[in-house]
């Protein structure tokens, strides 16, 4: 059994807990970390990577790699508090107005897949999905879909850290003593 994998399997669940219990303080979290490690991978950009090969071009595209980095970093550490609910309705809305104009065009296709003799069940099944996911994104309060979409993926880290330790935990390797068996006619024979 690989102790490490075994390991990292708990802390999957963790995270994944961490996910379905606190999804609003996670997603805050998660952008905060992520924030703060493009402000470090910008700033080492800008110090040492840009300096790698003697080329104005190459010196140019990587400072501008970086500062973008740092910027977006920063932008990444501070909006969310900021702007969380309007970014987060945004979202939605647009989401939302792309499903409706998906289904729209899909509808045409639909037309022309038939007079072409085309199967268009699944066209068809498509669109009704778009129109009703269109429809529960403007029913729905924004900030309970982020939720909602932050719980699953956290059951679906409990279940994948669930599933790496049993499968570890399983293919340990089992451990025998050596044992003697001996018979009056033959001679001793190890195991």
């Amino acid at each position: 059994m690989d102790r490490n994998k075994f390991f990292l399997g708990f802390m999957v669940v963790a995270v994944g807990l961490f996910m379905a219990i606190q999804p609003d303080v996670f997603s805050k979290v998660a952008v905060i970390i992520l924030g703060l490690i493009a402000v470090c991978n910008g700033i080492f950009i800008l110090y040492t990577a840009r300096n790698l090969i003697i080329d104005e071009h190459y010196a140019s595209i990587m400072m501008i790699r970086g500062w973008m980095s740092v910027g977006v970093g920063l932008l990444a550490v501070f909006l969310p508090v900021i702007i969380q609910r309007v970014f987060w309705t945004i979202m939605t809305y647009a989401l939302a107005f792309y499903l409706l104009a998906s289904a729209a065009l899909e509808t045409y296709t639909i037309s022309k897949l038939k007079r072409n003799g085309y199967a268009i069940r699944q066209s068809v099944i498509e669109v009704a999905a778009s129109v009703i996911l269109a429809l529960i994104l403007f029913i729905i309060k924004s900030e309970k879909i982020g939720d909602f979409v932050v719980r699953l993926g956290g059951i679906a880290l409990i279940i994948t850290g669930i599933s790496l330790s049993i499968v570890q935990f399983k293919n340990r390797p089992i451990v025998m003593d050596s044992v003697t068996v001996e018979d009056a006619d033959s001679p001793a024979t190890e195991y």
